[in-house]
């Protein structure tokens, strides 16, 4: 039997989902990916087509999606990441729904706050010129998807190596970032205040005498070998995509003094660990394909910052006064 597939009418296509935007330049989606949400559009009208919903074990082995559509223009938008109750996108309808109606809405309690470890968020979005093409010879595409949501780290230890207890401190992220536009745009929107889903206390054991390492002879060492165990407090954020333009700050509080530790900007603090290889990114670029912030800060006696000493994503950085006349 022969068979000749010329008389289709709909067009076979393959979109590979590639996440590669991240500070490896690597394609991540296997590992991070759980669900995808597709909408398809009339290029013209930017009426919905079709909708799609897949988790991500349903895409071919590599991570391409089946779509039989008529040839013509179209524009696609993805969502994907964690299927979780985080975020709303509406149902859209077909013929009906137009492009900018598939905004992404962060869920949050009453007035502004966020409070839960939230889910991953993608985005991705490509224009297709799709030509007939047969199953057997289907066309091919790449959209490429960026990461929105980050993972902020902060640590609180004593310079003296006192305990820090967590509860003593009050932690919080503000941010109008919440509700992004279909092309991964910000929206506006209210105020959020994140607050840390994460809280712990305890201790780091190091060891304070740098000659006293593997591999060093003991004749050789000056200094006797001791050891000290630092206080440490840790509080975990997740926060929605950074815009350089915005202004994120993040504050934390001594409860009992009811007095503001520190309050800084988040993104100013990020680009310092920008670092000379990252230079030809814009800001932009390296705030969306980082997507982890750990950063330790020092506190003296009295629980006041002491901010000429900063560790980010582990590197130090001292600040150091200087007179320039």
């Amino acid at each position: 039997m022969i068979y000749d597939d010329s008389d289709c009418v709909e067009s076979c296509n393959l979109i590979k989902l590639v996440y590669d935007h991240n500070m490896k330049f690597a394609d991540a989606f296997d590992h991070e990916v759980e669900h995808v949400s597709l909408f398809l559009f009339d290029a013209d009208s930017r009426h919905l087509v079709a909708r799609t919903d897949v988790k991500a074990t349903e895409l071919t082995d590599n991570n391409e999606l089946f779509l039989n559509i008529t040839p013509g223009s179209y524009d696609v938008i993805v969502w994907a990441g964690s299927p979780d109750r985080h975020f709303q996108i509406a149902d859209g309808k077909v013929s009906t729904s137009v492009t900018e109606d598939f905004h992404c809405r962060m869920n949050r309690l009453e007035a502004g706050h966020v409070k839960e470890d939230v889910g991953r968020l993608y985005h991705g979005q490509m224009h297709l010129e799709a030509r007939y093409a047969s199953p057997s010879d289907p066309q091919r595409s790449t959209l490429y998807l960026k990461k929105n949501t980050n993972t902020v780290r902060v640590v609180l230890q004593h310079i003296t190596g006192d305990r820090v207890n967590c509860d003593d401190f009050e932690f919080a992220i503000t941010d109008n970032n919440g509700w992004l536009n279909h092309d991964n745009t910000l929206r506006d929107d209210e105020m959020l205040t994140y607050h840390p889903w994460h809280l712990v206390s305890g201790s780091v054991d190091i060891n304070t005498n740098p000659t006293d390492a593997p591999g060093t002879k003991a004749e050789d060492a000056p200094f006797i070998s001791t050891r000290a165990e630092l206080g440490a407090a840790l509080a975990e954020f997740t926060v929605n995509r950074l815009i350089w333009q915005k202004n994120p700050h993040l504050k934390i509080t001594d409860k009992a003094k009811n007095r503001t530790v520190m309050d800084i900007n988040l993104n100013d603090y990020a680009m310092l660990v920008k670092g000379f290889y990252n230079q030809k990114m814009d800001e932009q670029e390296y705030l969306d394909r980082q997507d982890e912030y750990n950063m330790t800060f020092f506190l003296d006696e009295g629980n006041r910052w002491i901010n000429t000493v900063v560790i980010i994503n582990d590197w130090r950085i001292v600040r150091i006064p200087t007179d320039l006349n």
